[in-house]
C-alpha cells in the first residue's frame, strides 16, 4: 500500500515517515526578517527534463531523499534512477554578519548510475544557486526562491503537511499527531485509539472504472471521514487507498462505535454519490493505546493485524486488536 503522494506525470511527492521538521514556521519567518523588509529564501528544485518539465518542488523539510522506490520522499519514476538515489540535507547557518542562511548538502546514496552536479560526477556536494543535478537521465535545477508574502508561506506549509488529493493530513503529519497524542497518554494516562482503514478491492475499482474515478472515490471517502469525526480527532491518508484515524480521549468501545458508523456511511453513500454500479466498502483495524501498544510502531502493527483479520473474515467489517495476538511491524 503506497505512501501518500501528489501525482505528477513522472514524479510525485511523498512525505517521509520520520518526524516532520520544517525549515520554516511562523516564528522563524519573523526572526528571519520576512516581515521586516529583509529577504527570506527557501531552496527549490525544478525539473528540466521529462514530462514534469518546469515542475517546482520546495524543500520544506530538513532532509529529503530522491529515488524511484516507494521508500523515497520524492519519487522519480524513471528506470535510470535508483530506488534511493540521493539525499538532500538542509542546514541553517549563521554567516559572519549574523545573518541566517540555508545550505543544502547533496549526498549520493550508492546509486547505480551515479549523480552529476554541473555535469561532474559527485558523491557529495554543497549546492549553489543555479546548479544542475543529474540523477540518471533526469535533470533538476537547484535554486532559492524568495518567500515574498504570508500566502506563499501558507502554500509551502500546506504542501508539507496536507495530502494533495484528499486534503487530509499526509502520512508524516498524521504520524506526528499520533506521536504527540502518545506523549499525552504517557503523561496524563488519557485514553487513545487509532483505526486503520483500507478500501476493499480498490485495485479492481481502479481497473474497472479508471484512475480518475479512483481519485474521486478517495476524495469522497475523505469527506465522509471528516463528517464523522469530532473536533479533536485527526484523519490522515496513510497509503494509496489506506487511511488512519487518531482518536484522542477514546477507548476501544468508542473507537469501534465510530468505525462502525463510518463503515456504514461509506457502504451507503460512496457509490450513490459517484453513480457507481457497485458498493464501495472498507475494512477497519482498531487498537487502543495500552501496555502492549505504548508507541506508534506498536499501535500501527497491532491495528494492521486487526485490519488483516477483517480482510480475512470477509471484508467490510471492523476488527479490534486483541492482546496476545502476534503482530509484525510494517516493512
Amino acid at each position: 500500500m503506497p505512501a501518500t503522494q501528489q501525482k505528477c506525470s513522472d514524479a510525485s511527492v511523498k512525505k517521509s515517515d520520520g518526524p516532520l521538521t520544517l525549515l520554516f514556521d511562523e516564528s522563524t519567518m519573523k526572526s528571519s526578517g520576512l516581515f521586516g523588509g529583509q529577504p527570506c529564501k527557501i531552496p527549490m528544485l525544478t525539473f528540466l527534463s521529462g514530462e514534469s518539465l518546469g515542475k517546482e518542488l520546495p524543500l520544506v523539510q530538513q532532509q529529503v531523499t530522491l529515488g524511484r522506490g516507494e521508500e523515497s520522499d520524492l519519487l522519480i519514476v524513471d528506470p535510470s534512477v535508483s530506488r534511493k538515489h540521493i539525499r538532500l540535507s538542509c542546514r541553517k547557518l549563521i554567516d559572519k554578519n549574523k545573518r541566517e542562511e540555508i545550505k543544502v548538502v547533496l549526498e549520493d546514496l550508492g546509486s547505480k548510475n551515479g549523480t552529476m552536479v554541473n555535469y561532474r560526477k559527485v558523491r557529495r556536494a554543497v549546492l549553489k544557486a543555479g546548479d544542475k543535478i543529474g540523477i540518471g537521465r533526469v535533470i533538476l535545477k537547484f535554486d532559492y526562491r524568495d518567500m515574498a508574502d504570508q500566502n506563499f508561506f501558507d502554500e509551502i506549509y500546506r504542501l508539507a503537511t496536507v495530502d494533495g488529493l484528499t486534503s487530509l493530513h499526509n502520512k508524516t503529519t498524521i504520524m506526528r499527531d499520533l506521536a504527540e497524542e502518545i506523549i499525552k497518554w504517557h503523561r496524563y494516562h488519557r485514553r487513545l485509539s487509532i483505526a486503520i482503514i483500507d478500501i476493499d478491492d480498490f485495485k479492481s475499482l481502479n481497473d474497472t472504472f479508471g484512475h480518475l474515478m479512483g481519485d474521486r472515490t478517495l476524495q469522497t471517502i475523505a469527506e465522509i471521514l471528516l463528517k464523522n469525526l469530532r473536533r479533536q480527532d485527526k484523519a490522515g491518508r496513510f497509503g494509496g487507498e489506506e487511511f488512519i484515524l487518531v482518536l484522542p480521549e477514546t477507548g476501544t468501545r468508542g473507537a469501534v462505535a465510530l468505525s462502525e458508523r463510518v463503515r456504514r456511511d461509506l457502504e451507503k453513500s460512496v457509490a450513490t454519490k459517484l453513480g457507481l454500479p457497485r458498493r464501495v466498502t472498507a475494512s477497519f483495524g482498531v487498537v487502543c493505546c495500552g501496555a502492549d501498544a505504548a508507541d506508534a510502531e506498536s499501535m500501527i502493527a497491532n491495528a494492521d493485524a486487526a485490519l488483516y483479520r477483517a480482510k480475512a473474515r470477509g471484508k467490510n467489517r471492523v476488527e479490534v486488536w486483541k492482546s496476545g495476538k502476534k503482530a509484525q511491524p510494517r516493512t
